[in-house]
């Protein structure tokens, strides 16, 4: 448990060194001067120098930051270092090189993640079902054209739920069955026998309640690291908008249960690393959700994060006139606020999942 914990803390580091990595590294490379780079939110609870830069660690563990000469205040002073003297196209660079740096890492985690599994993933869906993963040479589910990432949706006229009720429905019946079968096309209907063997009346496939997809072409093989982050996005927005609706509706209860803040990650972390070396694969699939979260949610334009950052270059890049420094760093400093008690709510909500 102890090893677990070191390594979450670690993994949570390693994000933060990226995500941070590519904001100092594009500051570097137009010359901003980089005053601090940060773990944690303060206050500080160590620091030391090298160089112009001080290298910090916070108190409080959520994050981290680059702080650049120039960037709070809005001073753009004498100083051609100064980050408010820069080009506005140079200042969204360098917010957006952050997520940016995020990205990149899910998308290599991923490519290992299936390359290592022979380019056959779980494909990420917001709900359970009853898929084909695997179709059986010599098997009446062959014939008539059943296909792996197909969904079962129905035996006989009458809906499945699991794999389990799937299997006795076809076990029970000597006679043709009807198959309704969903895939990317549309729905359609087979018809079949199911084949005898050693007294079991098998179709021929391999059932599971996701959904496998499979990268086949070299070119599908090179971007699937890619393409698995686009999918994961698509889900992350949908439940994104279920998370909202409960929201509305007023099922605070659901919501608690299905958000994680530090704590119910670090937990998950755990569970995962409990495999021991067979658990490499799937903590490093873990680490890449993580860093595709995180770039997904700080590219939101809430106050505090990056993306609210871009708002404001966005706004001055079209008005070409700059937001009033004071004002930005009032509206960052309230969202920092809303953010901090957020946390803490989530981390309250973790705990709380412990001592039901």
């Amino acid at each position: 448990m102890f090893l677990s914990i070191i390594i979450f803390i670690l993994t949570l580091l390693f994000l933060v060194v990226i995500h941070e990595f590519g904001h100092f590294l594009m500051a570097k490379k137009f010359g901003i001067e980089v005053k601090e780079f940060g773990f944690g939110i303060p206050p500080r609870l160590w620091g030391k120098k090298i160089g112009e830069t001080l290298y910090s660690i916070n108190w409080l563990p959520f994050g981290g930051f680059v702080k650049l000469l120039g960037e709070e205040d809005g001073n753009e002073g004498s100083s051609d270092r100064n980050f408010a003297r820069k080009p506005v196209f140079q200042r969204i660079v360098v917010v957006i090189a952050g997520v940016t740096m995020n990205l990149i890492l899910a998308w290599v985690l991923f490519y290992i993640v299936i390359a290592a599994q022979n380019f056959r993933v779980i494909s990420p869906s917001i709900d359970q079902g009853v898929y084909i993963s695997k179709v059986e040479e010599n098997f009446p589910a062959r014939e008539v054209g059943i296909k792996p990432g197909d969904r079962l949706l129905s035996v006989d006229g009458k809906a499945v739920s699991s794999f389990d009720e799937a299997r006795s429905l076809i076990k029970e019946k000597e006679s043709a069955i009807s198959l309704q079968l969903q895939d990317s096309k549309g729905v359609r209907e087979v018809v079949l026998i199911a084949k005898e063997v050693d007294g079991n009346r098998l179709i021929g496939v391999v059932f599971t309640p996701f959904l496998i997809k499979e990268f086949n072409t070299p070119k599908e093989k090179i971007f699937s690291g890619i393409t698995y982050s686009v999918d994961l996005t698509k889900l992350t927005f949908m439940g994104l908008g279920k998370t909202i609706n409960q929201l509305i509706s007023g099922e605070f209860g659901k919501v608690s249960q299905q958000v994680s803040g530090p704590v119910g990650i670090a937990a998950m972390s755990g569970e995962i690393l409990q495999g021991g070396w067979q658990a490499v694969i799937p903590y490093l699939w873990f680490v890449g959700i993580i860093s595709l979260t995180l770039a997904i949610f700080n590219i939101f334009p809430i106050p505090a994060l990056d993306g609210g950052r871009l708002l404001f270059l966005l706004i001055e890049a079209v008005t070409k006139k700059k937001v009033k420094a004071e004002i930005e760093n009032i509206i960052h400093q309230v969202g920092f606020a809303v953010l901090l008690v957020l946390a803490l709510l989530v981390t309250f909500s973790d705990i709380k999942k412990f001592f039901p």
